[in-house]
């Protein structure tokens, strides 16, 4: 079997997910204040950018900074910012760590049915 049936079969995601879902869950713990680092040091947002009320600034999306060489593009704050802006504003505005986790999951598992299958 190759990995992806290996995956389907055990029932788990695989590793890039499971990257991405302790990526989420630090950044999370990051805007939320579990973890006493400034998230305003860390991200940029929109907010900070402009002061039209636009969905990205209401939604106080991040933005990801401008790079030209490929070491700083996948650096933590770059490579979680597309993701972090995709999650529903309920996930990212969840009342604690283990909320985020099972609605992050429900959401996941909720997309992963509704894909066309070939």
């Amino acid at each position: 079997m190759n990995y992806e049936e290996k995956l389907k079969t055990l029932g788990i995601q695989s590793l890039e997910d499971r990257r991405l879902r302790g990526d989420l869950i630090e950044t999370f713990k990051y805007m939320n204040g579990f973890i006493n680092i400034d998230p305003n040091k860390l991200f940029s947002f929109v907010r900070d950018r402009h002061t039209i009320d636009t969905r990205s600034h209401a939604n106080d999306c991040l933005v990801p900074e401008k790079t030209h060489l490929d070491i700083r593009k996948y650096f933590y704050v770059n490579r979680i910012t597309d993701a972090w802006n995709r999650l529903p504003n309920e996930i990212r505005t969840a009342t604690s760590i283990n909320s985020f986790k099972n609605m992050y999951d429900d959401h996941l598992n909720s997309n992963i049915l509704q894909l066309p299958t070939l």
